[in-house]
C-alpha cells in the first residue's frame, strides 16, 4: 500500500502582509487537514526545517527557536476537533504566565490543553475563531517568547494535505 504524499509550501512574510497565510489556513481549515509552522527569522543565516517541529511539540524536543505551529480543526466519527495552537519556545519556563504579564493574554474563548517547561504550549481555539485574530495572537506570542532576540521576518512551512 502506497504512503501518502504531503507538499510543503515555504512563504517568507511580514506582519503587515498576512493575506496569504491567512488563505492557506482558510484551505486547510476546509480540508481540515495539514498544518502550518510560523517560524521567526532571526537572522539571515536562521533557515532552520521544521519538519520535526510539530512532533517536537508534543514530544519534549525542541529545534532550539521558538516557533508556532496552528493545525485546523477535523470531524470524526467521535466528534469534533478543535483547531489548535501550540508554541514550542526555549525559555525554560511556562510560557502563560510570561506571555500574560507582558500584555498577550490568551483570549477567554481559547482553552488551555498544555503548558509545559519543555513541550510548549497547547491551546484549542474555537472553531469559529477569525484565521486572521487566531494568526496575529500566535505572532505576537512568538515575538513576547523570542525575546529579547529581535526578530526580522517570518516564514510559513504550510504542511498542505496529504494525498494518495
Amino acid at each position: 500500500m502506497a504512503g501518502t504524499l504531503r507538499q510543503i509550501e515555504q512563504v517568507e512574510f511580514r506582519v503587515d502582509e498576512l493575506t496569504r497565510i491567512v488563505a492557506s489556513m482558510g484551505r486547510l481549515a476546509t480540508a481540515g487537514d495539514g498544518w502550518i509552522n510560523l517560524i521567526p527569522s532571526l537572522s539571515d543565516n536562521d533557515k532552520r526545517s521544521t519538519a520535526l517541529g510539530f512532533f517536537a511539540l508534543f514530544g519534549g524536543g525542541g529545534i532550539g527557536v521558538t516557533m508556532a505551529t496552528w493545525i485546523p480543526g477535523s470531524h470524526h466519527p467521535r466528534g469534533d476537533i478543535e483547531p489548535s495552537l501550540g508554541i514550542s519556545h526555549v525559555t525554560g519556563r511556562r510560557a502563560l504566565g510570561e506571555l500574560q504579564s507582558r500584555g498577550v493574554a490568551v483570549p477567554e474563548s481559547w482553552r488551555l490543553e498544555q503548558d509545559h517547561p519543555r513541550r510548549g504550549l497547547i491551546l484549542r481555539v474555537p472553531a469559529d475563531e477569525p484565521h486572521e485574530q487566531v494568526l496575529v495572537w500566535a505572532l505576537g506570542a512568538v515575538g513576547v517568547l523570542s525575546a529579547p532576540r529581535p526578530i526580522e521576518g517570518w516564514r510559513a512551512d504550510i504542511y498542505l494535505p496529504a494525498t494518495p
